[in-house]
């Protein structure tokens, strides 16, 4: 009974053991597996070799439209209204030189006829005693009465020379006359008023027969043909315009395209506490009232600025929040710190900082990991040439010796 179950129990290790052996030997025997390890992937980009150069920047800024010069016209004398034109009602369009208002003068003008009728009165009174005494006296201040009208203002005096003319002029009161007559010239002249500039009215309107007193305000008259746009620019922005010469500057409509050429005329020397820039006043002209480019209307400011060398303009979007982009170097993708100069629009202008030649990558990647492999699509010559390892030589060269068997 021992004996059969000793059998029994070697029968099951002999059988065990070859089993193993077995699977052993068929193991080693089985050929290779073929299956190639995964490749990691590589990505397409669009790439560009920087090419670094001279620019001239441009500073944009926006602000309104504002007229060159605005005007309250004031009465300086009380009297009927006698003539407005359109009765200074807003909108009113006048001309420059052209007469807007005329306030009632006729008594002062009555007065002055008197006035000027004692002043001719007075030289007169001295004519005889000239020409008995001093022919030379005589004859010039016979041409000067004979020069005057009591309608027109009156003419300059003669010089007077010598002490007998003086004290002849003196006791017949004549400067006196003569100054009190001018005195009353120029307040007449303050009853008719013209437009200084051409320009719009903008008033509530003043009727003709009514009354105004000295120092109301009539109107204001707002230039058209001349305007002005104040541009807010930053430190960095008015560091870019050189202000010793007079820079090239447009004034642009976005709505249309259309623009006209301006010039600075003054820069403000006081930085605005909230917004930290600096005003800079460009001053145009709209001769022909073009409807988008008078006063009111947000109009954008083109400056040509400073030209800065050995730069490069790459799109903005490109750059990351830390100033990083991009680029291809043998077949891998790395990533550099760029210094910019300026933005211009939707491109950086960034300066040549680097000892070789860069290229960029210009398409946006989603998760880029630094080092991943990556070819260009449009610059072929810029992916490195593929080496054939000695293994895939030796495959290559079996497999065509297999083929060439079979033949």
């Amino acid at each position: 009974m021992k004996r059969t179950t000793l059998i029994k129990t070697g029968s099951a290790g002999v059988i065990f053991f070859a089993g193993i052996v077995a699977l052993f030997v068929l193991g080693s025997t089985q050929p290779e597996s073929k299956k190639e390890p995964a490749k990691a992937e590589v990505r397409s980009v669009q790439t560009q070799l920087l090419e670094f150069t001279d620019i001239s920047l441009t500073v944009e800024g926006f602000g309104t439209v504002e007229p060159h010069r605005i005007l309250t016209v004031t009465s300086e004398v009380s009297g009927k209204v006698v003539y407005a034109k359109n009765n200074l009602k807003n909108a009113t369009f006048v001309s420059a030189g052209e007469v807007i208002l005329k306030i009632d003068s006729k008594e002062i003008e009555n007065n002055l006829y008197s006035l000027r009728s004692d002043f001719m009165n007075s030289i007169a009174s001295i004519l005889p005693e000239f020409k008995v005494e001093n022919e030379v006296l005589y004859t010039k201040w016979n041409n000067y009465f004979r020069s005057i009208d009591l309608k027109n203002n009156l003419p300059e005096l003669p010089e007077i020379t010598g002490d007998y003319e003086k004290i002849k002029i003196s006791g017949k009161t004549i400067l006196t006359k003569y100054y009190n007559i001018i005195n009353q010239e120029i307040i007449l002249s303050k009853y008719e008023i013209r437009a200084p500039f051409s320009g719009f009215i903008e008033s509530a309107g003043v009727l003709e027969n009514s009354f105004v007193h000295s120092g109301k305000d009539l109107c204001k008259i707002k230039e058209t043909g001349s305007l002005e746009i104040a541009i807010p620019l930053l430190v960095k922005e008015i560091n870019l315009i050189d202000f010793s010469v007079s820079p090239y500057v447009k004034v642009v409509s976005k709505s249309s395209g259309k623009y006209k050429n301006g010039v600075i005329v003054r820069k403000e020397q006081l930085m605005d506490r909230n917004s930290q820039s600096v005003n800079v006043y460009v001053s145009f002209n709209n001769e022909d009232s073009d409807p988008e480019f008078l006063a009111g209307n947000y109009l954008m400011v083109e400056i040509k600025g400073k030209a800065v060398k050995n730069v490069a303009s790459i799109p903005r979007n490109l750059l990351d929040n830390e100033g990083y982009i991009l680029t291809m170097e043998s077949g891998k993708l790395e990533r550099e710190k760029v210094q910019v100069v300026a933005f211009q629009k939707d491109k950086a202008v960034i300066s040549n900082t680097f000892e070789k030649d860069l290229r960029i990558v210009k398409t946006v990647l989603q998760k880029p990991l630094i080092g991943m492999e990556i070819t260009s699509v449009n610059e072929p010559e810029a992916n490195p040439k593929k080496v054939e390892m000695p293994q895939e030589k030796a495959s290559n060269e079996n497999t065509e010796l297999k083929k060439a068997s079979n033949l």
